[in-house]
C-alpha cells in the first residue's frame, strides 16, 4: 500500500522499525527518528509523506477527502457526479468523503501495482476530477494478485476495467441500480496479466484457453484469502467473454460474502 485516508484537521502517526527522516509536502513539515506526528490542516488535498535514510527513499499519498457535507449539488466544481439515491435526500452519500485529483496527482500510485487513474474508470470534463475510494478494496486487489502468484508466478499486471463510477456515469451506461459498490469507491472490475500487458486476462489455470474459468481462478484466492481474515470479505464473481471484451472479475468489499450466477458458456476460438 502506498496510500492512506485520513480526516482534515486530524493528527497522524506513522512508525519505523528504523530511524529515518520524515517529511510532508506540501506541508514543509520534517523531523527524524522511529516515530513521526503531524498535524493536517483543515482542508481537503493529497500530501506526500516520505520515508528516507542513506540508502533508501519511501513515499506515500495521505488522502484528505472532501467531506460528503460539501457535496450540494448534482456537480462538484463542474465535474459531473449526479445523484446519490433519489437526489432528495444526502443519505446516501459515501461517508468516505471525495478525493480530489488533479493532473499531477492522476497517476499516483496507491499501491504497487495500481494509480488513481486506474480505479477511476471514467473521466468528464475538465480539473479537478474527483473519485471515492475504499483503501480496503486496493489492499484486496494486490493481495488477490499476490495469492494468484503462488500459482501463476507470471502475474504481473491488474488491469482495472471498472473502478469508480459516477452516480450519472453509472446510469449513462444503463445499471439500474442506484446503489451500485461501484459508486462508493468499493468495487472493481479486473483480469490479471503477466508483462507487458496485452488487455486480456491471462491462463491463470493453465487449461490451454482463456475463459470464464480463469475469472474462477481469481475468485477462488479472493475466498481463500477472505477465509483467513487477509481482506475485507466481499462479492466476487467471474464473468466470460462477450464482444468488447474478455473475462473479468468482480471484486468488492461489501461486508458480507456475496456471489451471483454468470454465463459459464464458452465463445468461438478462445484458444491460446
Amino acid at each position: 500500500m502506498l496510500a492512506f485516508t485520513a480526516e482534515a484537521g486530524r493528527e497522524v502517526t506513522v512508525t519505523c522499525p528504523d530511524s529515518v527522516r520524515w517529511s510532508v509536502e506540501p506541508l514543509g513539515l520534517q523531523a527524524s527518528g522511529r516515530e513521526f506526528t503531524f498535524s493536517l490542516p483543515v482542508a481537503h488535498e493529497i500530501y506526500t509523506l516520505t520515508a528516507s535514510d542513506s540508502t533508501s527513499v519511501q513515499q506515500w499519498s495521505v488522502i484528505v477527502p472532501l467531506s460528503p457535507a460539501q457535496v450540494r449539488t448534482a456537480s462538484l466544481n463542474s465535474f459531473p457526479l449526479g445523484f446519490y439515491g433519489d437526489g432528495n435526500s444526502r443519505a446516501h452519500l459515501p461517508e468516505r468523503g471525495f478525493v480530489e485529483l488533479w493532473p499531477e496527482d492522476f497517476d499516483r500510485r496507491v499501491s504497487t501495482h495500481l494509480s488513481f487513474s486506474d480505479l477511476l474508470c471514467h473521466t468528464e470534463g475538465s480539473w479537478p476530477q474527483y473519485m471515492v475510494l475504499d483503501t480496503r478494496l486496493v489492499d484486496k486487489l494486490e493481495q488477490v494478485l499476490k495469492e494468484v502468484s503462488k500459482h501463476y508466478p507470471e502475474a504481473r499486471v491488474i488491469h482495472c476495467m471498472s473502478g469508480f463510477r459516477t452516480p450519472a456515469y453509472n446510469e449513462a451506461i444503463g445499471n439500474e441500480t442506484g446503489f451500485s459498490l461501484h459508486l462508493y469507491g468499493a468495487a472493481a472490475d479486473i483480469w490479471i496479466e503477466s508483462w507487458p500487458a496485452n488487455g486480456l486476462m491471462d491462463d491463470l489455470d493453465r487449461n490451454k484457453r482463456i475463459d470464464v474459468y480463469d475469472g474462477e481462478f481469481i475468485v477462488q484466492s479472493a475466498r481463500i484469502l477472505e477465509a483467513a481474515g487477509d481482506v475485507a470479505v466481499g462479492g466476487a464473481s467471474a464473468y466470460r467473454w462477450i464482444s468488447t471484451h474478455g473475462p473479468f472479475v468482480h471484486i468488492d468489499t461489501r461486508g458480507s460474502a456475496a456471489v451471483w450466477q454468470t454465463q459459464r458458456n464458452l465463445v468461438d476460438n478462445p484458444v491460446i
